[in-house]
């Protein structure tokens, strides 16, 4: 996916490499996922070469002061402009990568949930697969909201919702008390945000 987001931008080869800076593919797994990529490439009739510049017919027409500033201008937009497409497919690329983990986790959990509560489960996927402090930290808490999603009776959910703050009104001299909510009307387990305008 990745290669084929920046295929008209850089050859086949040097993705591969951004990828695996941008999405910090370890080295041991970086042979696997090119093998893995080339052969998937292979099999959807291949990836366009990134263009080649063309030649003009006068060589002294593209040492123009106008022309090299142009030039530069150019290489340091389509620089910007590539550098911004490869982070927006490493993000999706990990995405992927976090959605494979977290439904696998919670697969995990579930087969384990006559032996071990789920948040050991959860972590003995996390420890198992080696996966960074952030990535295994975002499947974990990912696969738990599910877990909770799929075990709690829908009264039992937190409701998220979010509310205006309303605006402070002008009191007189006299200060006014503000009458107690009643306690029944307070939801049991609601989480809120509060907007402050």
């Amino acid at each position: 996916m990745f290669v084929r987001r920046l295929s008209e931008r850089l050859p086949l080869e040097d993705a591969l490499q951004r990828y695996f800076r941008q999405v910090a593919v370890p080295v041991a797994m970086q042979e696997t996922v090119r093998a893995r990529a080339l052969l998937s490439l292979a099999l959807a009739d291949s990836v366009p070469a990134a263009g080649q510049p063309t030649d003009s017919v006068d060589p002294w027409h593209s040492l123009r002061p106008d022309r090299i500033v142009d030039a530069v201008r150019r290489r340091a937009q389509w620089v910007e402009e590539t550098t911004l497409q490869a982070r927006m497919a490493a993000c999706l690329a990990e995405a992927a990568v976090t959605s494979t983990h977290t439904r696998m986790a919670v697969e995990v959990a579930e087969l384990l949930a006559e032996a071990v509560p789920a948040d050991e489960a959860l972590m003995a996927y996390v420890r198992a697969f080696d996966l960074p402090v952030k990535e295994g930290d975002t499947v974990f808490r990912a696969a738990l909201a599910e877990l909770a999603d799929r075990r709690l009776p829908a009264g039992q959910r937190p409701r998220l919702h979010v509310a205006a703050e309303p605006a402070p009104a002008r009191e007189p001299a006299a200060v006014r008390e503000p009458a107690p909510a009643p306690a029944a009307a307070l939801p049991a387990a609601a989480f809120g945000l509060r907007v402050l305008v």
